[in-house]
């Protein structure tokens, strides 16, 4: 996995790109000499984000069918933030 600084990643970004889309490579882009963001195959991130879904679904499900939990349906947590944002001052999302 090679990294590139920012400015670099940038005068170098098509044939970064290219590398990534066609050799399946992963580029680190560093800012400040620390790693900021990483270039990789659209192919991973869908299968990143997949698998991310099932997690997050399959801890819903758990929280759902938890007799003891204190589960809170999807609507009922927008109107309690909306509330407390109207009691703030800020304006609703």
């Amino acid at each position: 996995m090679d990294t590139y600084p920012l400015v670099e990643a940038r005068n170098q970004l098509g044939q970064l790109v290219g590398r990534v889309r066609h050799g399946h490579e992963h580029i680190v882009i560093t800012e400040y000499g620390k790693p900021a963001a990483v270039l990789v195959p659209i192919e991973e991130l869908k299968e990143y984000q997949r698998l991310r879904d099932e997690v997050d679904l399959a801890q819903a499900k758990a929280v759902a069918e938890d007799p003891g939990s204190r589960w809170i349906p999807h609507d009922q947590v927008e109107a309690l933030l909306a509330a407390d944002e109207a009691a703030e001052g800020k304006p609703a999302a």
